[in-house]
């Protein structure tokens, strides 16, 4: 039988040489970034792919821009090796978007902060559409002033972090119970305000890709986020893939019921494990213990205890408690190698992490337990996370964000294929 007389639902798809070359110029841009600045010769080395055809697609990306020849390197004897990396004058503009608060940044391609911003907006959840629409506007004039501070760069577009769940295939915001953008078409306000490419992805989920594409876990396969801040958020990276479910609303553990009872949470339920274990707890436990307090922020409650205020300290213990019961839970339930914190209590991580570890260690059936962490800069992570959305977008045709390091893709002869995560 010949293959056109096949029937179409037997027939497999080929894969062309060009997509044999996308792919193989994905895993130089991940090798180099591992590992810049690098060698043509290391490259080899690391890819697995012909000296010939690294030289060819590194001259290619030089020409696009994207990688710059830097210095030189030295070796024993013959010619010295030139080493390429990526090229920082590609950057994106980042939003953290929170409660009552928008954190903004110009972020290069290699995860540095290069200049910061915050916009303070007073509208709640539940806030009318005109209300959500003014407060876009004010964000939308800060970010173009940030860009323009940077305008000798090469913006990419703009990545977009968010307390709630992102239906990726809508772009739309669909659960969002402590944020004030339930009323309108979050995405398209953006885009029409700031008129560029936009990537928005859950908190959580962006310090995922913050980690594993600027931080030190590019190699886990198993990870958990957790960003503390007014609610609980988590993202979930299952062997090698973003744990996503129907409609993108998985990793929303912040509303798992902890306590039969307890405060309304705003999702309307009671006993939520984010009303026993955010920031809104940890003050609200402070107000218990001292009544007569006119502390109306978390960062103040922080400044105190890191000055060794006791109240202040006992709330955030009483905070840690609670958010350990629920790691642990998570913990037994998807078997993380690591767990990553994200949020402003990482201030005062040497006291907390005991606290989580211990927790964890109690409450653990097996001998080994998750390693804790602090995510790198504290929020920051959201920031960087939201940059590298944009950046691995534009920057890779053929793979996920959380790509695999190129040695542990799977081979066919000599090729190297890129493993999807």
């Amino acid at each position: 039988m010949q293959l056109t007389d096949m029937p179409v639902r037997h027939r497999r798809a080929v894969a062309s040489s060009e997509t044999a070359r996308e792919i193989n110029r994905d895993i130089l841009l991940h090798a180099i970034h591992r590992h810049q600045p690098v060698s043509r010769a290391d490259l080899a080395r690391l890819t697995g792919l012909q000296p010939s055809t690294v030289s060819v697609i590194i001259g290619q990306l030089i020409n696009e821009g994207w990688v710059v020849a830097g210095s030189l390197g030295r070796l024993p004897r013959g010619r010295r090796p030139t080493f390429v990396t990526l090229n920082d004058r590609h950057v994106t503009l980042a939003i953290d978007l929170r409660p009552g608060k928008a954190n903004l940044a110009v972020v290069d391609i290699n995860g540095k902060i290069l200049g910061r911003e915050t916009v303070a907006f007073e509208i709640k959840a539940g806030s009318t559409p005109e209300e959500a629409r003014a407060a876009i506007a004010h964000i939308a004039r800060a970010a173009r002033s940030l860009r323009a501070t940077y305008s000798d760069r090469v913006f990419q577009g703009l990545g977009v972090s968010v307390s709630g769940r992102v239906d990726q295939r809508t772009h739309r915001l669909v659960f969002s119970p402590n944020a004030p953008w339930g009323q309108i078409d979050l995405y398209a306000e953006l885009q029409q305000v700031l008129d560029t490419p936009i990537e928005m992805e859950n908190a959580a989920n962006a310090c995922l890709v913050s980690e594993r594409w600027f931080g030190n876990f590019g190699d886990s396969s198993n990870m958990i986020a957790i960003s503390v801040s007014e609610g609980i958020g988590a993202g979930v990276l299952a062997d090698g893939r973003v744990v996503r479910g129907k409609d993108d609303m998985a990793g929303e553990f912040g509303h798992m019921p902890l306590e039969e009872t307890g405060p309304i949470c705003g999702c309307g339920s009671v006993g939520c494990w984010e009303t026993f274990a955010s920031n809104r707890a940890g003050l609200r436990y402070y107000h218990e213990l001292a009544p007569e307090s006119t502390l109306d922020s978390f960062h103040e409650l922080l400044e105190l205890a890191v000055k060794g205020d006791i109240r202040a300290l006992r709330s955030i213990d009483k905070m840690m408690t609670y958010l350990a019961r629920g790691l642990a839970m998570l913990a037994a339930g998807l078997a993380p190698e690591v767990i990553i914190i994200v949020g402003d209590c990482t201030a005062l991580w040497t006291r907390i992490r005991p606290l989580l570890e211990s927790q964890l260690i109690a409450k653990s059936f097996t001998p080994h337990t998750p390693r804790v962490v602090a995510a790198m800069d504290g929020d920051a992570a959201r920031l960087r996370g939201a940059a590298a959305l944009v950046l691995h977008k534009v920057l890779f045709r053929q793979t996920d964000f959380g790509l695999r390091h190129e040695h542990e893709g799977k081979r066919t002869g000599s090729k190297p294929v890129a493993a999807h995560v």
